[in-house]
C-alpha cells in the first residue's frame, strides 16, 4: 500500500500497551512460528528466486486461499517450514519479515496497534523485552508505510462507521470495551455465558447505549443457549477442517508439536513431524468432553487473558467484520458481547479438552495457559476489517 493520500500533519497513533512489561525467548526446540507459512514480500521473493539454495523452498501458492503471492514451502505440503532442520533455521539470517515479527503482530486499523502471539511459550521467560522489539520493528517499517497503511485501514473502519449509523446499530467502541471489562465474571461463568450468548442472539440494545446500559441489558436476559452443546460444535468444527496444513497446532509442555482432526465422530490426536508425517497418539469422542470447573486462581487467569482480547482493536474488527456478514441486522452490541462470550467459551473448550487428557477434573491456572497457547493463535487469525502487516 502507498503512503498516497495519508496525512503527514497528524501523528500516527500507536499502542503498544499489550507489550508493556512482557519479556520473551525463542525457546530451543519449540519452532512453532516455523509452523506457520509466511508470506514473501515483493522484494524477498525476488532475492529468493535469484539464489538457486532460497529458490527451492519457494512455494508459488499459499495454504490459505485468501493469501496470494509467494509464500515459504511447507516440507510434505503441512509440515514446518522448508528451511527447518531438527528445529532449527538453516536461513536464519536470511529469514523473511514476516518470520522477524514472531512473536509480535502489527495491526492496522484507526491506529497501529501491537499485539503478543500468546501461543508462544517463550512470553514471560526472561530475555528480549518486547516492547524494546515493537519499537525496533515499527521503526523499520518506517512511518511513510505505516502512514500509508494506516489511512488505508482508517478509511474502511470510517465506512464501517458509516454502515452502521445508517442501519441503526451503532456502538461507541469505548462503551463496548468497558462493557466487556464489565462483564467479565460473566465470561468465566456457565450461566453468564449462556445469558450473554441469549443476548446476543435475541436481545436489544439501542443505538449509541452507554456501557451501563449494554452491561443491564446482557445482565437481564435469561440464559437460555445450551453451552455444552455450543462448545461440542464449536470444538468439532475446529478440528474438522480438509486440509492437515489448516489444522491448530498445540504446542504442549514438552514442545512437541500436535494436531487433531475430525475422524468420522471422533477427534484423532496425531504427533506432527517436521516432514508432514503424523502419528496417532489419541482419540476422543468430542460429545464426551466437558466443560471443566475452574477454580478461582483459574478463573482469574482466564479473565486476564480475555481483558487483553477485549484491549484488541484486531478483535473489535472481527466484531465489525461479524456485524458486516450479518447484514447490519445486529446491534454491534450484541455482536461484540456475543463474540467475546463465544471466545471465551472455546477458550473453556480447549483448556477442557487438553486437561481431560491427561485426566484432569477440574483447570489449573497452568491449564488455562495450555488454553491459551492452544488458542491465542487461532484468535489472532481470526477475520477482521482492517489488517495485519
Amino acid at each position: 500500500m502507498s503512503r498516497e493520500g495519508a496525512d503527514m500533519s497528524e501523528p500516527i497513533e500507536l499502542d503498544l500497551s499489550e507489550l508493556a512489561g512482557r519479556t520473551y525467548t525463542c525457546m530451543d526446540g519449540c519452532a512453532l512460528c516455523c509452523l506457520c507459512q509466511p508470506e514473501l514480500l515483493t522484494d524477498e521473493e525476488r532475492r529468493f528466486r535469484q539464489d538457486p539454495a532460497l529458490g527451492e523452498g519457494v512455494a508459488d501458492r499459499h495454504i490459505s486461499p485468501d493469501v496470494s503471492g509467494a509464500a515459504l514451502r511447507l516440507r510434505g505440503s503441512h509440515g514446518s517450514c522448508w528451511f527447518l532442520k531438527d528445529k532449527r533455521c538453516r536461513i536464519y539470517n536470511d529469514r523473511p519479515q514476516y518470520c522477524r515479527l514472531f512473536p509480535v503482530n502489527v495491526f492496522v486499523g484507526w491506529r497501529i496497534q501491537l499485539n503478543v502471539n500468546l501461543s508462544c511459550r517463550g512470553i514471560g521467560l526472561p530475555g528480549e523485552d518486547l516492547t524494546a522489539l515493537g519499537k525496533g520493528i515499527l521503526a523499520a517499517y518506517g512511518d511513510a508505510r505505516l502512514g500509508g497503511e494506516l489511512t488505508e485501514a482508517r478509511n474502511v473502519f470510517s465506512e464501517f462507521v458509516r454502515n452502521t449509523r445508517r442501519a441503526g446499530v451503532s456502538q461507541p467502541f469505548t462503551s463496548l470495551r468497558t462493557a466487556g471489562a464489565d462483564l467479565m465474571d460473566e465470561l468465566t461463568d456457565p450461566v453468564g455465558i449462556s445469558r450473554l450468548l441469549t443476548y446476543a442472539e435475541h436481545g436489544s440494545t439501542k443505538q449509541n447505549a452507554s456501557s451501563q446500559d449494554i452491561v443491564r441489558h446482557a445482565r437481564r436476559t435469561e440464559a437460555e443457549a445450551d453451552i455444552e452443546e455450543a462448545a461440542v460444535i464449536s470444538g468439532t468444527e475446529l478440528f474438522d477442517l480438509p486440509d492437515l496444513s489448516l489444522l491448530p497446532v498445540y504446542v504442549d509442555d514438552d514442545l512437541d508439536w500436535k494436531i487433531f482432526r475430525l475422524v468420522g465422530n471422533e477427534i484423532v490426536g496425531y504427533h506432527l513431524a517436521e516432514d508432514g508425517g503424523t502419528r496417532e497418539f489419541c482419540r476422543v469422542d468430542p460429545s464426551a468432553v466437558e466443560l471443566l470447573p475452574m477454580g478461582p486462581d483459574a478463573r482469574k487467569a482466564a479473565k486476564d487473558y480475555l481483558s487483553v482480547v477485549n484491549l484488541r482493536d484486531c478483535f473489535m474488527g472481527h466484531a465489525a467484520y461479524l456485524c458486516d456478514m450479518e447484514g447490519y441486522d445486529y446491534s454491534l452490541a450484541q455482536v461484540y458481547t456475543g463474540a467475546l462470550a463465544s471466545n471465551a467459551l472455546d477458550l473453556w473448550w480447549r483448556a477442557s479438552f487438553l486437561a481431560g487428557l491427561r485426566g484432569g477434573t477440574g483447570l489449573s491456572v497452568a491449564d488455562i495457559k495450555n488454553g491459551v497457547v492452544f488458542f491465542d493463535m487461532d484468535l489472532l487469525d481470526l477475520p477482521t476489517i482492517g489488517a495485519f502487516i
